[in-house]
């Protein structure tokens, strides 16, 4: 199989990953979002104003409401870093394979060329 013909078999796989890196960030930011908006709601719902709360509160409270969120992006974060691990290491095994063929390739032609000379 040549060059032109893997990048072509394995061009499909690597779009699949790109998108795929793609919306982790775009559900990240959906699942914020909807997060916040239902964090508002639930405040106006309640008639709360967070900028009445004494400066002490007022850290709780954000402590609070803003963990949900760090969570999220942490799990996210794991989910983009096993993915690019993944990756890497099919990058290291076709770079393996490749490296495998090259030195076949040139005890190929050092053998061709020892017989040439030996003949």
């Amino acid at each position: 199989m040549t060059v032109a013909e893997r990048k072509t078999s394995e061009g499909p796989a690597v779009l699949d990953d790109k998108r795929e890196r793609r919306h982790l960030p775009r559900i990240g930011l959906a699942l914020t979002a909807l997060y916040v908006a239902g964090l508002v709601i639930y405040l106006l719902v309640q008639g709360q104003n967070p900028a009445d709360l004494k400066l002490n509160e007022l850290g709780d409270f954000l402590g609070g409401v803003s963990s949900p969120l760090a969570f999220l992006w942490l799990v996210l974060g794991f989910f983009q870093q096993s993915r690019e691990i993944r990756l890497s290491g099919k990058a290291l095994h076709l770079q393996a394979q490749e490296m495998r063929r090259s030195v076949d390739e040139h005890r190929r032609l050092a053998e061709s060329k020892k017989d040439r000379r030996d003949a």
